[in-house]
């Protein structure tokens, strides 16, 4: 089938770019932009019903491991309650892994580097942007990152693209 706007890798990239910045500057008040940047996404995507279910399992599974990580004491909020912000985020991210990210989908353990470096980093640049707190130190907190993005990521990718269960035949 043909990529349409969304499914296309610069867009798809500059979209979630968008979107972190967005949510991380923004916090509570990012959440109207990032759910109208999500459904724009699904609007413009070519297989809706099945990104749908990609951006609902895979943001899910991701928001859950910053909640345990949240009650853990790991990340600290501002806003006391379920950071809402951060849930669209992880949806927005999931946006990207069949599009923008789908190199990875057939080098897991490129994705399992790539996942430990770069999204222990973005966890500590919204935390240097004040958009959460930290209860560990900078060291301790990026290696704990890494180990898990080292995991999280090729998990994300892998499910994103049907490697674990039958996704593909999904909608």
């Amino acid at each position: 089938m043909n990529k349409t706007v969304s499914e296309h890798t610069w867009v798809n990239l500059l979209g979630f770019q968008l979107a972190w910045w967005c949510a991380i500057l923004y916090t509570t008040d990012s959440v109207p932009v990032l759910i109208v940047l999500l459904t724009l996404h699904l609007l413009f995507h070519s297989q809706s019903l099945r990104e749908l279910y990609v951006l609902l399992l895979c943001g899910l599974i991701g928001f859950a491991v910053d909640l345990l990580l949240t009650t853990l004491g790991l990340f600290h909020f501002e806003s006391p309650g379920l950071p809402l912000w951060l849930l669209f985020l992880w949806f927005c991210f999931a946006a990207t892994l069949r599009q923008s990210l789908a190199l990875f989908a057939s080098h897991l353990p490129l994705a399992s580097l790539c996942g430990g470096l770069f999204g222990s980093l973005t966890y500590l640049a919204a935390a240097n942007l004040d958009a959460m707190i930290l209860g560990l130190s900078l060291l301790q907190s990026g290696l704990l990152l890494m180990l898990i993005w080292m995991a999280l990521f090729p998990l994300l990718i892998g499910l994103s693209n049907g490697r674990f269960r039958g996704l593909n035949d999904a909608a």
